[in-house]
């Protein structure tokens, strides 16, 4: 044991246990010097095994939660992506419209009980950040506007009975939707012409009427992005452009018979007034050329008498 004078005659600090301070830092200090004792760094590494652990037991719940609010709206969703019919109808994609294929059969079997049900149409578009896959439990037509289409993202337009879009008696047949076909557009949600050349995509839902909120019951699936028709304004077309080698050997081609044509014509022409000129006969060298001729058909009978006599 150190001999310390200085500490003579001096209380040894304690705490409110009366346990010496020294001899608890001390202790701890031995307690740190144990080999058999986890270091800091081991300690810090099993702490955060055990923290590892249990966001790994979280995780899957997590996971579930985020999927159910990333869906935005409670409401089914069919098995059903709208088509359009680019090949099979005539102006099946055009620079203001196109046809798409309707939900037959796609809602019969939400909510049979709601006769009262109406079916939309939303238009997307998909280059825009669109509010309605967000905070869509309920849609109010009122409020998706063709008018707010820039603002929202989106619009509702073509409102139709459910009761339409059910199965169709004779299968087979193709049932299709202009859309924006409306022209002019005289109400909110009306069915307008599209901005030529603009990217959009489509999907159905189903919509309640009665129901102030979560009114939405079922929708499909979104269509694949559609791509309208772009014309070219003819003020900007380039006509300065040169003629490709094929179209000057046309062309040329195209002047010498042409010539050759005006060429034969014309002489064709001079052959046949050659022609007419030598058919006149010239003119009469002497009167003793002429030869008198009688009829006798033609003498009176007094003339013959004369003669007679």
């Amino acid at each position: 044991m150190v001999f310390k004078p200085h500490l003579l005659g001096r209380k040894q600090p304690t705490n409110s246990f009366g346990c010496n301070l020294h001899r608890q830092k001390n202790l701890t200090k031995a307690h740190w010097d144990r080999k058999d004792y986890p270091s800091r760094g081991e300690k810090s590494s099993e702490v955060s095994r055990t923290v590892n652990d249990s966001v790994m037991e979280l995780l899957p719940q997590f996971v579930l939660l985020c999927a159910l609010c990333g869906a935005g709206y409670g409401a089914d969703e069919a098995d059903f992506v709208p088509e359009i019919f680019k090949d099979n109808v005539i102006g099946g994609v055009s620079q203001t419209t196109f046809a798409l294929q309707q939900p037959q059969c796609v809602f019969d079997r939400f909510q049979p009980a709601c006769t009262l049900c109406e079916i939309w149409l939303v238009v997307d578009n998909p280059a825009n950040v669109s509010t309605f896959d967000t905070n869509m439990n309920t849609l109010t037509p009122s409020a998706a506007k063709y008018t707010d289409f820039m603002l929202n993202g989106f619009y509702l337009t073509v409102k139709t009975a459910r009761s339409d879009y059910a199965c169709p008696q004779t299968m087979g047949q193709v049932y299709t939707l202009r859309v924006g076909d409306e022209d002019p557009c005289t109400t909110p949600n009306c069915n307008a012409p599209l901005n030529a050349g603009s990217l959009v995509r489509v999907r159905y839902v189903m919509i309640n009427p009665l129901a102030t909120t979560n009114n939405v019951i079922a929708v499909t699936k979104w269509s694949n992005p559609i791509q309208l028709e772009n014309a070219v304004d003819p003020n900007i077309i380039d006509t300065s452009t040169r003629r490709s080698g094929a179209m000057v050997v046309i062309t040329t081609i195209l002047s010498i018979l042409l010539f050759l044509l005006l060429v034969l014509f014309i002489v064709m022409l001079a052959l046949s007034c050659c022609n007419k000129t030598g058919s006149y006969p010239g003119p009469l060298s002497s009167m003793g050329s002429l030869r008198v001729y009688n009829t006798h058909s033609l003498k009176t009978p007094q003339n013959q008498y004369k003669q007679q006599l």
